[in-house]
């Protein structure tokens, strides 16, 4: 097979990147709709947790499978039938809002054509990036789903202002189905669409061992992503408008940090990202702790951008390049694994964190978030102090990280 030119290469990523970000219109509208969901379909807080926490949990166990999937066929079919399959559940989900159990089940199926996005777009990314550049592009891709929650906070807002909550899920439903189309139609991968599935790296297991901070970082993730906007509406006062506009400011500034703490990644290398990786963590778990303490609206505002910006670059980091270090073949297998993990933290957090907020504990439940996100820290900077001896009696250097 000839190889693929520069600019088609770069055209792939940039096409990655923009359809990511647009599937989060599909799953973040949850979160800007849900004060006008209480009113609206009559939802408690603890059901909106509870249909937070069945969205991920199904997301969580297609990760896997998507993996292996992806790994065989490519990011083009699974990828174009994701975004077709989240459009057309998006618009049943406004026919089933007003019965608890019927929008639960059809919102949790939401979550195997959300998973169909990122492990197979991971493992793309490898075959569109030389390996010299693999690791700053990988830590710095996951700036897309920072630009679709922005994207969906400051969209959804004005939407849900003058049409109502069920009109945000139609317009997922309008832009999703034809963006899927199109990907499919257009987008042809530069290798053979077959792979072999049964390629194991004898690396994968060190990739397993940092798991945990996928779980915690998740648990943080998911929270912000579905109870920002409310965050603003019930403690500072503002209306659902204002706060997806509030919310969507945040994580457009994330994605600057996600990039700039992408490039301090230079070589892809497992002991350097988990012990950098840890560090990006650590500033994560600070960040949502002074949330607990802010007062007035600008004072939250800036605690929480702050927090924002750190937990999507922490996830940008755990979830692209801990995978793409720790197993050099069958990555979208390995990052299908860390989905679930992620996932898995996120959908055990949500009742809690619903019960917390529903009890008007909003201070209790930010420092929950950091509390889970300094495990996941902790977790990093365990695995490579057991790591570096083992490295240092092997006669390895460091190297840059």
């Amino acid at each position: 097979m000839l190889p693929t030119p520069a600019a088609t290469r770069w055209g792939l990523v940039a096409s990655g990147w923009s359809v990511y970000a647009l599937y989060y219109l599909g799953r973040v509208n949850f979160s800007v709709a849900v004060p006008r969901l209480q009113d609206e379909a009559g939802l408690s807080a603890t059901e909106i947790g509870a249909l937070a926490a069945g969205f991920f949990w199904v997301y969580s166990l297609s990760a896997v499978p998507v993996g292996r999937l992806a790994d065989r066929f490519g990011a083009r079919t699974l990828v174009g039938l994701g975004l077709v399959g989240s459009g057309l559940v998006n618009a049943a989900f406004v026919l089933g809002s007003g019965d608890f159990r019927l929008a639960l089940v059809i919102w949790s199926a939401n979550g195997i054509f959300q998973a169909m996005g990122w492990t197979p777009l991971v493992g793309a990314l490898g075959r569109w990036v030389e390996a010299g550049r693999s690791a700053r592009v990988i830590a710095s891709f996951g700036s897309c789903f920072v630009a679709g929650t922005a994207l969906t906070f400051a969209l959804g807002g004005f939407i849900i202002e003058r049409s109502g909550a069920d009109a945000v899920f139609v317009a997922a439903f309008l832009v999703l189905v034809p963006v899927g189309i199109v990907w499919w139609i257009g987008v042809r991968d530069p290798v053979p669409e077959a792979s072999p599935v049964g390629r194991t790296s004898g690396s994968m297991t060190a990739a397993i061992w940092l798991l945990p901070p996928a779980a915690a970082i998740g648990v943080a993730y998911v929270a912000l992503i579905v109870w920002t906007p409310a965050y603003f509406v019930e403690v500072h006062g503002v209306s659902v408008g204002r706060a997806g506009l509030l919310s969507s400011m945040m994580p457009a500034a994330s994605i600057g940090v996600t990039i700039a703490l992408g490039r301090w990644f230079r070589v892809a290398d497992i002991r350097g990202a988990a012990l950098r990786g840890g560090t990006v963590l650590l500033l994560t778990a600070v960040a949502l702790a002074t949330i607990s303490g802010a007062g007035g609206l600008g004072s939250g505002f800036a605690t929480v951008a702050a927090a924002t910006a750190l937990v999507g670059a922490s996830s940008s980091v755990v979830m692209g390049l801990y995978p793409r270090v720790g197993s050099t073949s069958g990555v979208s297998l390995t990052s299908g694994v860390f989905a679930l993990a992620f996932n898995l933290g996120g959908g055990a957090g949500s009742p809690l964190m619903g019960r917390l907020v529903g009890q008007d504990r909003w201070d209790a439940a930010f420092l929950f978030l950091a509390g889970s996100v300094l495990i996941g820290a902790l977790w990093s900077y365990g695995w490579y102090a057991r790591a570096r001896p083992r490295q240092v009696r092997e006669g390895v250097s460091d190297g840059p990280a």
